[in-house]
């Protein structure tokens, strides 16, 4: 059976986020036995865990019709299926957004949802979660033909009358006349199917052309987005049509944003190019020039640009002909896309999430090393005590009791500003809190219901936004304040006991408040364009701003879930090392009573501190290594394509 490098890579990626999340639960248990789980380490290991169980890893297909986007499913995942899985006939094929995986409680079957759920007030993300709405046929994987015919429903269209294709914001096809129109019949399909690269993690997202991609706005500006890698697929003798700038620009990569990670730009159908009449150095020389010039019009670089047969590819692989499988071009996409797609989400997972377990180590590792030298200063003292006169002791008793007392004075004033963060948290929290946003949406909503125009979109987004913009602009003083008040008492720690100390970081909501900019910019775009004036375009606007709203809460609720952990973790570094040296005086005031009062005492002290020190080393030892251990994995950089085949 053929097997691809993309299930060699998914498979290494894998084994890698299994021992990564075996350390992290191992050491779970021996931080909180050693007294040194605290709260920042706490919620960086919850968060790394949570990412590296996270299995799922999208890919989505994109581009006009006719493309031959299935097929290139076809051949980069399926090949071993030894037949064609999804149909791929002349024209229009997929009709409708598929998403292809492997749902380990379910039994391999097609899950189809009807168009006329686009009548629905449900998002597309609650229909999914809800079986009543869906269509399911078993999928008789044993029966090729009659696996086939099941599949082909996937291109099921019905004709209606124009009427009723505008009320499901459907645009008409230019095939029929203007009476009745041909619209798909499903909305959305799942195919769930056994497969290793499935199984894997691994979900596949192809789509229709634009006038559907258009029309479905979740599907547009949410799963799109969502995907990790996206391949978009042009003819390689058109090159970069009208139409595929089209979606490119709009759905893909936005003309003056920040280049998008993970994407591929396919030249299809490279054999229409296989000119016998031609050489194969003519031909080659074509086949760079159309990569070179879509490179160009789409503004990427020449190594995310892969031309290849797709139809080719997949012969070969279910014919096992090594040559004509080099010939198709596949190999350099299905590298590349391998290498990009693990490399994006590595980068999440290290950037985002390990970073911070490997910085709360280190922060323990610090508090471990000072506990060290608190330790030694300890036995030196103990030691000189040998020493010493009755007098003499008394005299150092008195002093580091001075101190002491001192010392309580900035317990005083932590507490004081401990209390005073706490306030400015609350009313952050307060300022982020979904309950008082849903309720400011919901009368927007309302006010909305019978105006999807485009004066009705303008004002909505004005009031959305205005009230967005507002609470973000107030929880940013709140976070303003908090951070001068941390760096006060910091610093004021640091001066009474003349050391540095660990500072934590200072939470920001500019990262937000740029996601929730762009995402403002384009409502704007989107609610300047020429198809939301249109009649039959006000079930997309209704939708496109229901999808908006989603991603604002999105980005609120991202922003409070940090701003939470911010504000519960930032005093913890404070608060250790206050707790540390109050209790490292109150001990070297017990070790003087004890000299005081008995030499044998200071001797059992020095041995109990000399197995601290032991114990402490082997802490160091142990945090140390597992920080080490907590690394990414052996990835290549992305291959380059070389445009030729």
């Amino acid at each position: 059976m053929f097997k691809s490098e993309l299930s060699h890579q998914l498979g290494a990626f894998h084994a890698w986020k299994q021992a990564q999340l075996r350390l992290l639960k191992q050491v779970r248990p021996w931080l909180e036995q050693q007294g040194l789980y605290t709260a920042e380490a706490r919620s960086a290991i919850e968060r790394a865990v949570r990412a590296l169980s996270d299995d799922h890893l999208t890919v989505a297909v994109a581009g006009e019709f006719s493309r031959g986007k299935t097929e290139l499913i076809n051949a980069l995942f399926f090949a071993d299926y030894g037949r064609r899985l999804l149909p791929t006939n002349a024209g229009r094929t997929t009709m409708c957004p598929t998403e292809i995986l492997s749902h380990r409680g379910r039994p391999p079957e097609l899950r189809l949802l009807p168009i006329e759920t686009r009548h629905s007030e449900l998002s597309l993300a609650a229909l999914c979660d809800d079986p009543r709405y869906w269509e399911v046929r078993t999928l008789p994987l044993d029966d090729a033909d009659a696996l086939a015919e099941r599949l082909q429903m996937l291109t099921e269209y019905k004709t209606v009358s124009a009427r009723e294709a505008m009320q499901l914001g459907l645009p008409g096809d230019p095939h029929t006349d203007g009476q009745q129109t041909r619209i798909p019949r499903w909305r959305l399909a799942q195919i769930n199917i056994p497969h290793p690269l499935l199984a894997q993690g691994l979900r596949i997202l192809d789509t229709p052309g634009l006038n559907a991609i258009g029309s479905e706005p979740e599907l547009t500006y949410e799963m799109l987005p969502a995907a990790h890698a996206v391949l978009f697929v042009l003819g390689a003798d058109t090159g970069v049509t009208q139409s595929d700038l089209q979606i490119w620009e709009q759905y893909i990569q936005h003309p003056g944003q920040p280049p998008r990670p993970g994407v591929m730009v396919v030249l299809n159908k490279t054999d229409t190019l296989w000119d016998e009449m031609r050489t194969k150095r003519q031909i080659t020389d074509t086949i760079v020039r159309q990569c070179r010039d879509a490179a160009q019009t789409l503004a990427v670089d020449h190594g995310q640009v892969f031309a290849l047969s797709a139809q080719k590819a997949l012969l070969a692989r279910i014919k096992h002909k090594p040559d004509l499988e080099a010939r198709s071009g596949v190999t350099g996409l299905e590298r590349y896309l391998g290498e990009a797609l693990l490399a994006n989400r590595m980068n999440i997972i290290r950037y985002e999430h390990t970073v911070l377990v490997r910085e709360a180590l280190e922060k323990l590792e610090n508090m471990v090393r000072a506990r060290q030298e608190r330790s030694m200063q300890q036995q030196q003292s103990l030691l000189d005590l040998a020493g010493r006169s009755d007098s003499a002791i008394a005299q150092m008793l008195a002093e580091t009791q001075a101190e002491h007392d001192h010392y309580q004075e900035v317990v005083d004033a932590y507490r004081v500003g401990r209390c005073q963060f706490s306030e400015h948290a609350a009313r952050l929290r307060s300022t982020l809190d979904q309950s008082t946003l849903d309720e400011t949406l919901d009368e927007i909503r309302r006010t909305m219901t019978g105006a999807w125009t485009t004066p009705g979109l303008k004002q909505a987004m004005r009031r959305l936004f205005g009230d967005i913009n507002g609470r973000m602009a107030a929880a940013a003083e709140q976070t303003q304040a908090m951070r001068r008040l941390l760096r006060t008492l910091y610093r004021r720690f640091e001066g009474e006991r003349r050391t540095a100390t660990t500072h934590p970081p200072m939470y920001s909501l500019i990262k937000h408040q740029v996601d929730l900019g762009l995402l403002e910019q384009e409502a704007e775009v989107f609610r300047k364009s020429a198809r939301t004036t249109l009649t039959e375009q006000h079930f997309v606007t209704k939708r496109y701003f229901s999808t908006i709203v989603q991603r604002a809460r999105q980005a609120i609720a991202a922003a409070y879930a940090e701003a939470d952990d911010w504000s519960k973790t930032a005093m913890e570094p404070l608060f250790n090392e206050v707790k540390e040296y109050r209790d490292g005086l109150a001990e070297e005031i017990q070790h003087l009573r004890d000299a005081a009062e008995s030499r044998r005492t200071v001797q059992q002290r020095l041995t109990r501190l000399k197995r601290d020190q032991a114990r402490l080393q082997a802490q160091l030892a142990s945090l140390g290594k597992v920080r080490e251990m907590l690394v990414e994995p052996g990835l290549r950089p992305p291959a380059k394509a070389s445009g030729q085949n």
